[in-house]
């Protein structure tokens, strides 16, 4: 069993979610040999104290590629330049797996995907496709989305670029696992420079990633259900045993649930999609603006609540 080093961080905003990941990482640990290391961007001391308890180690992130001296950025933004340094943070692992903060693992087998691909000396990582996501299907929407995708190419790398890299389905970077060996992590370190000219792009970091893997022959694709976009198609929920999985018939267990952008969230907690249904978390821990929200999509009600019912 490969050494593995399972990377994360999160600000005080972003902890309510954080924590749920740290604890569905929990139940990973004892099945790989694996420790969490967890990227302190801004939480507060009673959050980091909670952490302590739960992580092999909390780390303050170096500005790797110099965007702190960028009018306008600072720490916060360091939890993207961190990304290509990993194994420099934590030397001595065999593979390096980040995932988001706004992620959890619901199946724990699915690290061992991540963890078979990235023995192959490639990125295990999953394409931004699947038949149940809308610009698959729907004409208004993949040209949206095609649009969408060279404009942001064009930002990072340029027109030239843009209308190659543009043709494939996009890469996400919030999983990941590579093997310790240099090649990619220096390539993408290169490619993530180069696309910083007074400011970072949007998705620079996903789309440095990918130029890197493709131009390089090092893309081991997992499947959807590996890192589910939930802003894409929302997941269901079976009935039987409250699995979620993929919205179709015959649907699968979903690995890790991804609960990607931030305009989403209220729909995410008043669906429930939190890990173990936020069961974890009390309402004095979810952002103001969302606890209504986090109420509503509890899967039990808070004690107290509703006792006259």
């Amino acid at each position: 069993m490969p050494k593995l080093a399972i990377f994360t961080g999160s600000d005080t905003n972003l902890f309510y979610l954080a924590k749920g990941l740290v604890l569905s990482l929990r139940r990973v640990l004892p099945i790989y040999e694996a420790e969490i290391f967890f990227f302190d961007l801004g939480c507060t001391q009673q959050e980091l104290v909670w952490l302590e308890a739960r992580t092999k180690r909390i780390i303050t992130p170096k500005d790797d590629l110099g965007v702190g001296e960028l009018p306008g950025y600072g720490p916060p933004n360091y939890g993207l330049t961190v990304r290509p340094f990993l194994p420099q943070y934590a030397p001595g692992y065999d593979v390096y797996l980040w995932i988001d903060a706004d992620a959890w693992v619901q199946d724990p087998s699915i690290i061992q995907h991540y963890l078979r691909g990235a023995a192959t000396g490639a990125a295990a990582v999953s394409p931004e496709v699947d038949s149940a996501y809308p610009f698959v299907h729907n004409l208004p929407s993949a040209i949206q989305f095609h649009r969408y995708k060279f404009r942001q190419w064009t930002d990072s790398f340029g027109e030239e670029t843009a209308r190659s890299m543009s043709i494939l389905p996009l890469i996400n970077a919030g999983v990941y696992a590579i093997n310790a060996q240099p090649l990619i992590w220096e390539k993408w370190a290169q490619n993530f420079a180069a696309t910083i000219r007074g400011r970072l792009p949007s998705i620079c970091d996903q789309l440095a990633l990918q130029k890197t893997l493709v131009e390089n022959n090092r893309v081991y694709a997992l499947p959807s259900r590996a890192n589910w976009m939930c802003h894409y198609a929302l997941p269901q929920k079976r009935s039987d045993d409250g699995v979620w999985i993929e919205p179709r018939l015959s649907g699968q267990p979903i690995g890790i649930v991804h609960l990607v952008a931030a305009v989403r969230r209220e729909s995410y907690l008043r669906y429930g999609l939190l890990y173990e249904g936020g069961d974890y978390l009390s309402p004095e821990e979810v952002p103001e603006n969302l606890r209504q929200a986090f109420l509503a999509g509890r899967r039990r009600p808070v004690i107290g609540e509703g006792a006259s019912a």
